[in-house]
């Protein structure tokens, strides 16, 4: 029954996920009338409009989203008037296929001021990487931007960067890489892609990291053996971290 729960929650968080990305495509104002498969009746309403890829969001104060687009544009949304107020300095991205600026997360006691943490496309001797970074926010620009770790998922490609963010609340944040477009990468514990690495919030390796000190393995490592999880949850109850990936077919896994 637990299980069964926190599956519903998991998918409504989602469908509200996705939902967003849909709506801020569509002509502004409008309200459209959906149903789901559940046979719930539900509302989606455009609040904004004219963007390219939205990728990450976060809110950060109850009337206000912090949003990313692929492209490297950061921007913060009021909900209630579709007015965006653009950010400057954030990440130089590396934008290459599906690579650009992807997640935004901030940890669950945030508050104006602190940090907000970021995953993005990075140029790296030629090649594409995962990086996770962090900066303040000081009016509308970003200030302290920092790498905390550069991934070793180097790779010509441009596919299957991941990213999402998540964290447990206790000091800790979780971020996915995905496979880089090579299969074997999610076996090999020596390179970061196709894993989830965790880290604290100072981009350390926590000491119960579970390859610490397994020989030839990146100690960032938390799990291994994914393809591209872009969707992440923390159930901070149950002590549990949900995620999801898209299956090689198509459809989610």
């Amino acid at each position: 029954m637990e299980n069964n729960k926190f599956l519903r929650l998991a998918k409504k968080i989602l469908w509200l996920f996705f939902a967003f990305f849909w709506m801020i495509q569509t002509a502004s104002g409008e309200t459209i009338l959906q149903t789901s498969r559940g046979g719930v009746t539900f509302q989606i309403k455009t609040i904004a409009k004219g963007l390219g890829v939205p990728w990450g969001m976060v809110f950060i104060s109850p009337d206000q989203i912090l949003f990313t687009e692929r492209n490297g544009k950061i921007g913060i949304l009021a909900p209630a008037s579709g007015k965006i107020i653009r950010i400057s300095g954030g990440p130089k991205v590396m934008r290459t296929g599906q690579g650009g600026l992807l997640d935004v997360a901030v940890p669950p006691d945030y508050t104006s001021g602190d940090w907000i943490y970021f995953t993005y496309s990075k140029e790296q001797k030629g090649k594409g990487v995962t990086a996770l970074a962090r900066a303040r926010r000081k009016g509308n620009r970003l200030v302290a931007l920092e790498d905390l770790l550069v991934t070793r998922s180097a790779s010509s490609t441009g596919r299957h960067f991941g990213s999402r963010i998540a964290f447990d609340g206790a000091g800790h944040l979780f971020f996915s890489v995905g496979d880089r477009g090579v299969r074997p990468n999610a076996q090999n514990l020596s390179t970061h892609a196709g894993s989830i690495l965790r880290l604290d919030l100072n981009g350390n390796v926590p000491e119960d990291n579970p390859f610490v000190h397994q020989t030839g393995a990146l100690p960032e490592i938390w799990s291994y053996g994914h393809r591209n999880p872009q969707g992440m949850f923390y159930d901070r109850n149950q002590q549990r971290l949900w995620s999801i990936e898209h299956g090689p077919r198509g459809g989610d896994e």
